[in-house]
Parts: structure tokens; C-alpha cells; sequence
């Protein structure tokens, strides 16, 4: 018997508001406890979990620990405030791993 995985969204109300449109389970939070208590219950079930760049700050120590597992991928997205940078900064760094070189980068 397989397992059925799902899609979860963590970060604050207002920027995972419109995730629950398309059927993605949100986790609510603002705190890096509720952060904690979130990534936890998500990744139990989630093949993806897109949390918001500043909810991932919050816990990148602890996000690591999902770096080397096949599931779930763990995905920064901008929040209602706007981005920092985070997701491509991320991005490049799994582009430069697997390549040898960054080919993203616009010199």
C-alpha cells in the first residue's frame, strides 16, 4: 500500500491565505515555536511544503535536517511583504551543487 502525499503551505495568515483556494493544507504561524510545531506536522505527510521566506529563516537550522531526505522538498516563497532573496539564493546554491557552476547567474 502507498502512502498519499500531500502539499502544505507554512507562513503568516495573510500570505498562505489563497493556498487553501487550490486544496494546499496551511499551517498558520508567526513564531519560530508555531514554526517549529508546523514544519513537524507538515512534513509528515507532505511530498512538498512551500513556507514563506521570513517563516524560513526562522527555522533554517532546523530545515536542514530535511536537506539530505527525498521528501518532503521544502520551498521558499515570498510572503505578502515581498521577497528577500531567499528562494533564488537557494536555488543557485542547488544549481552550483549539481552542476559544478552556477549557469542561473547573470554576470
Amino acid at each position: 500500500m502507498t502512502m498519499a502525499y500531500s502539499i502544505s503551505v507554512i507562513g503568516d495568515k495573510e500570505s498562505i491565505l489563497s493556498f487553501k483556494a487550490v486544496g494546499i493544507k496551511e499551517f498558520e504561524c508567526s513564531t519560530r515555536s508555531g514554526a517549529l510545531k508546523a514544519l513537524k506536522s507538515a512534513a509528515e505527510g507532505s511530498a512538498i511544503i512551500y513556507i514563506t521566506e521570513d517563516v524560513y529563516r526562522l527555522i533554517s537550522e532546523e530545515i536542514r535536517f530535511y536537506d539530505d531526505k527525498p521528501l518532503p522538498a521544502i520551498i521558499p516563497f515570498p510572503g505578502i511583504k515581498g521577497g528577500t532573496g531567499l528562494g533564488m539564493e537557494l536555488l543557485n546554491k542547488s544549481v552550483e551543487t549539481a552542476v559544478g557552476s552556477n549557469i542561473l547567474q547573470n554576470d
